[in-house]
Parts: structure tokens; C-alpha cells; sequence
């Protein structure tokens, strides 16, 4: 069974990996709406997990999909083992694909995270009593843990809340904008080339007018269809065949002519 989770409409720019029992009402519950005001999709499970229960290929899908993966660590965070999972698995994306992860040390030492102390030694004995025929899965997530405290984030320690959220939504606002901007220029730069190798004419005159040839015409149409976004330079145009009179026949040897 596939967990029930809470989103903004759309598929996602942020994960959002926490400890329900400690943050979900609270911090987690201000942060996820900061960042849906902002018109930043955000995926959050809803409801809570179900004990044993595997996490699902729709849960994998919104971790692989996310542009980051924020990771509220809290004092009980280490005792769910599926917040320990999920943990692995964001950490899979971010070293496969690339995914920026966030963490934030929500009322803890990120020492005591990295190091395994504090609250998070105590939940550690229950796990490995209760894994001791599944050693490695516990070392997975130490690792797992020590390697996200490594990794650059906020120390909410002493900090204003809402000070806090508005800095992290600002964060990852300035990055989507900045990988968007990325996007744009790669895709300009894809039209610029298919539209080098075909020898379509460039001239601002020409493009304004759409006064082009009958082969680059029917050249620019067969892009479109192929590669929609990265012809966006014409998507103004409307071209279309010319009026012809003659036979269908004719057209057809004429097209072949025209395309070689």
C-alpha cells in the first residue's frame, strides 16, 4: 500500500524527509506552506506510515524527481526506521543524479547526528538490538547519517522560526530559478544547433517576416513536430504548405526536389 502524502499541484521541486512525531505539526508543517506560498511544489507525506510497510515507488519517484531533498533532523528522527530509509534513498539520488540535499539540524547537535550521539546513541541500541540478524542495514544508516551531517545546511539551534523558513524558502528559490535560466539556455542552444545542421536562414529580417524558402519551410515544420521546445525561435510562425494547383502527383516529385 502506497503512502498518502500532501503535495502543491504538479510534480516536485522539494522533498521534504522528517520525523512526523516531532516536527510534522510544528516546524516541518510552517515550512512545507512557506514553500507552497511561494508556488514551490513540495512533496509531504500526509498521513502516518503504516509499521513495516516498504516505501512505495511513488515515494522513490517524488525523492528521484525532486530538485532538493530537505531533511529535518530532529531528536527522534533516528528512531524511525523509515525515516532512516528514506534517508538512504535520498542520498542514492543525490550521488546518482546529482539532487541537492538540505539538511536542517532541528533542535540537535549536528554532531550528535554525524557521530551517532546524544539521542541518536540511545535509538541506535534499540536498533541494533532489534536488527541484530540485519547489521548491515543499521550500518547503511549510520553512514547515511554521517553523511548528511557533512553536508552543508541550517542549524536551527537558537534561531527564529520564521526567520529561519523565510531564509530556506529564499534559498531554494534563487536555485530554481537559477536551473531554470539553465534550462532556457540549453534548450536556445539545441534549436540554435538543429537549426545550424539544417541550414535554416537566421536573418532577423527574414524570421521576423517568416519569409523563408519552400525547403527551409518545410524543413522548420518537420523540427516542430520532432522537438517542439527547442524550436520555441519559431514558434510564432505559422507555416504552412504552399497553394499549389498542380496534380498531387507532381507535388510529390517537387516536394522530393525540395527536401534533398
Amino acid at each position: 500500500m502506497s503512502a498518502a502524502s500532501s503535495s502543491c499541484q504538479g510534480s516536485h521541486d522539494v522533498f521534504l524527509n522528517f520525523r512526523g512525531k516531532d516536527t510534522r505539526n510544528g516546524f516541518t508543517a510552517h515550512l512545507y506552506e512557506a514553500l507552497c506560498n511561494k508556488k514551490i511544489r513540495t512533496f509531504m507525506d500526509a498521513d502516518k506510515i503504516v509499521k513495516g510497510e516498504e516505501i512505495s515507488a511513488s515515494l522513490v519517484t517524488a525523492m528521484d524527481k525532486s530538485m532538493f531533498c530537505i531533511v529535518v533532523l530532529s531528536k527522534n528522527y533516528a528512531s524511525s526506521t523509515w525515516c532512516l530509509d528514506e534517508l538512504v534513498q535520498i542520498l542514492k539520488c543525490k550521488n546518482a543524479k546529482k539532487r541537492t540535499v538540505l539538511p536542517i539540524f532541528y533542535n540537535v547537535n549536528p554532531s550528535d547526528v554525524r557521530e551517532q550521539k546524544g539521542s541518536f546513541a540511545k535509538a541506535f541500541a534499540k536498533l541494533e538490538e532489534k536488527f541484530k540478524e540485519e547489521m548491515e542495514r543499521v550500518k547503511m544508516w549510520k553512514q547515511a547519517l554521517t553523511e548528511v551531517a557533512n553536508v552543508s545546511g541550517w542549524d536551527a539551534r537558537d534561531r527564529h522560526e520564521p526567520t529561519l523558513i523565510k531564509e530556506i524558502v529564499q534559498y531554494i528559490s534563487d536555485g530554481l530559478i537559477n536551473k531554470s535560466s539553465k534550462d532556457v539556455e540549453a534548450m536556445q542552444g539545441q534549436a540554435k544547433e538543429r537549426i545550424s545542421v539544417l541550414n535554416i536562414p537566421t536573418s532577423p529580417s527574414i524570421v521576423e517576416r517568416g519569409e523563408f524558402p519552400l525547403r527551409s519551410k518545410m524543413k522548420i515544420n518537420r523540427v516542430k513536430e520532432i522537438d517542439a521546445k527547442a524550436m520555441e525561435v519559431y514558434s510564432h510562425l505559422e507555416i504552412s504548405e504552399p497553394d499549389v494547383t498542380i496534380s498531387p502527383t507532381i507535388w510529390g516529385k517537387k516536394r522530393k526536389r525540395e527536401i534533398k
